[in-house]
């Protein structure tokens, strides 16, 4: 696209547009590194009050350096124009996984509200408030950990009386008092957690009058979720603030000490891996699955795009380059490495650490930041899609003192394998190859098969996981195990694993987790089955009566030795066979959350990134 309002910045393409104004994902020229711009619109910026309340509150923004938030690096305002500049987290919005996947588990839900408790103390202790957190402010990465994003930014809704936020977010003292600060962004947070749970936001009404009379008078609906979440959403969503936890960390306490109790010591471990896993199958709406394109259909042509070349930012070609060459000298040199001096590839920087100032084309813009040192000491932003965080960029005063040259990494020791007839060295020969597919082929509950693709013959690691999950509760993980496999490019692999018996009259889904070591190029593969127990007997029935059993997705009945029977072996499946990414029981049939069906770096916008809110 070009430079826009921001110099020293080039603009790649925009990544959606909502209540609060656009974002575009761009590049600072003189590294490349990746950030969003957002425009504010013009409503807000014909808000006085607004204005000046977030001119006042950006110095505090740019002070905060906490992994659970977005940081803000500039602010940028012209007589036409308001701009800010932020870290590019390459994920996708809250929103976008609740409306892809209509809810999480209970301990991925805690995830997000842990972190989202975390960023809040951070911005609370800085006197700075929220005012609207909601899931289209909480972006996703794929590792399963979360970013609080658009401190301050909050719109009037186009109804007179309202206050400005998200109505159904909004805590009783903003409705009438429009008090706006540490406990009501706590009660936001505690609706949120519900809606993770659940599917849907805590209070529904045909309008906005009618929603404000529930969040005011209708008690906490805390008997549709988990018993081990109610107390916090009980004290999240009292009514009277007094009732609330009095700060986000006392809040993140209490939350730690359920969550034990509820789900055990290993609760956050495997939210943030379930969190993760959702992340990851919406891999395509990232910023940069395709950076340099303009808007693409995120749907349409996906298994095309998964192999085509992908589209790197130019210094990792010159990296990848300069490793190759290496390569093809080490190897052309019989074994024998260059001298020690060689240079691999520089390490990675922030576009503030250099000291180099960009020349600046609009002497009307008014830069407001607030450093902390200058730029030849800021550490790294985001720039590839496992972001790092940065410092403000420093306007005021200018650094002028040259940054010091990259140190080269270390050379590799020396191997002493010889060329084998193929032309790759013995040790080059003993790493992992790529994993093209991993695919569940069959899951019983008992019993099933694995197949796995990779691009050469080399180890490859898979990692079973054996989950249960009885009737509405947890789901918990029973039995891992990993298997070796080498010498092939393609594999069956037969599992069997007794996951226990079931009560009569209920019901339990087992479950299977595959992953790869290298990941494979489909990422996680989950199935999960129900399974009923047999119908329970009559009192009467019970001494006469010869026991009966029944089967559900293949699995067999408990015997009287309360063991699961199941086969030996598992045939090879057909080659024809499918292989479902994700199998599992219908859902069921509940209204569709309110709100907007996409994720945004802020709010309402039209694509599932880092968008507006």
């Amino acid at each position: 696209m070009g430079a826009g309002l921001v110099p020293g910045y080039r603009e790649v393409r925009q990544l959606g547009a909502g209540r609060t104004g656009r974002v575009f994902l761009a590049t600072y020229q003189s590294t490349g590194a990746y950030v969003a711009i957002k425009y504010l619109n013009a409503t807000l910026r014909r808000d006085d009050e607004f204005m000046s309340r977030y001119g006042a509150e950006t110095p505090g923004l740019v002070e905060i350096d906490d992994p659970n938030v977005v940081r803000f690096y500039e602010y940028v305002e012209t007589p036409t124009r308001t701009a800010v500049v932020m870290e590019l987290v390459d994920g996708v919005s809250l929103r976008a996984i609740l409306s892809e996947h209509r809810r999480t588990s209970p301990e991925a839900a805690l995830v997000v509200l842990k972190g989202t408790l975390l960023g809040l103390a951070a911005a609370h202790e800085r006197g700075i408030a929220h005012r609207d957190v909601k899931p289209e402010n909480v972006l996703v990465q794929a590792d399963g950990t979360s970013k609080l994003a658009d401190f301050g930014l909050v719109v009037h809704v186009e109804e007179p009386g309202v206050p400005a936020g998200s109505p159904p977010y909004m805590a009783p003292e903003l409705w009438t008092q429009g008090a706006a600060g540490v406990l009501a962004d706590l009660y936001a947070a505690a609706c949120v957690l519900f809606e993770c749970v659940t599917g849907r936001q805590p209070y529904r009404a045909p309008d906005v009058a009618a929603l404000r009379d529930k969040h005011l008078v209708e008690p906490v609906p805390v008997e549709v979720v988990p018993e081990a979440v109610r107390e916090l959403l009980r004290r999240g969503l009292a009514k009277d603030p007094a009732g609330r936890p009095r700060s986000a960390r006392e809040f993140a306490a209490e939350l730690e000490v359920a969550a034990v109790t509820g789900f055990g010591a290993e609760w956050e471990k495997r939210g943030r891996r379930h969190l993760g896993e959702l992340a990851t199958l919406l891999a395509l709406h990232y910023p940069l699955a395709n950076p340099g394109s303009p808007q693409e259909a995120p749907v349409k042509g996906a298994l095309v795009r998964q192999w085509r070349m992908p589209r790197l930012p130019p210094h990792l070609w010159i990296a990848g380059g300069a490793l190759a060459a290496t390569l093809i000298a080490l190897l052309l040199s019989g074994g024998r490495l260059p001298d020690p001096g060689t240079f691999l590839a520089p390490p990675p920087r922030s576009p503030f650490e250099l000291g180099a100032t960009p020349v600046d084309s609009e002497p009307a813009a008014t830069r407001r930041s607030t450093p902390k040192a200058s730029r030849s000491a800021a550490p790294t932003p985001a720039r590839t899609p496992a972001p790092t965080t940065a410092a403000p960029r420093t306007t005021t005063p200018r650094s002028t003192a040259p940054a010091a040259p990259p140190t080269p990494p270390p050379s590799p020791p020396p191997s002493s394998s010889a060329p084998s007839p193929t032309g790759t060295t013995g040790r080059a020969a003993a790493l992992s190859p790529a994993v093209k597919s991993a695919d569940i082929v069959t899951w019983s509950g008992s019993a099933g098969a694995v197949r796995i693709a990779a691009e050469g013959t080399g180890p490859v690691r898979l990692r079973v996981s054996y989950t249960r999950r009885d009737g509405e509760g947890p789901s918990r993980t029973l039995h891992e195990e990993v298997k070796q496999l080498s010498g092939k490019t393609s594999y069956t692999v037969a599992l069997l694993r007794d996951l226990g018996t079931v009560a009569c009259g209920k019901r339990a889904h087992f479950g299977l987790i595959v992953q790869t070591e290298r990941a494979a190029a489909n990422g996680p593969q989950i199935s999960e089955v129900p399974v009923d127990g047999p119908p329970c007997e009559s009192p009467s029935n019970r001494a006469s009566a010869p026991t009966s059993s029944s089967t559900t997705a293949g699995v067999s009945p408990p015997a009287s030795s309360s063991s699961t029977t199941a086969p030996a072996t598992v045939p090879d499946p057909p080659s024809t066979a499918p292989a479902p990414r994700i199998t599992s029981e219908p859902p069921t049939q509940e209204p569709e959350p309110d709100g907007n069906p996409t994720g945004e770096q802020a709010s309402e916008g039209d694509l599932p990134r880092q968008e507006d809110s």
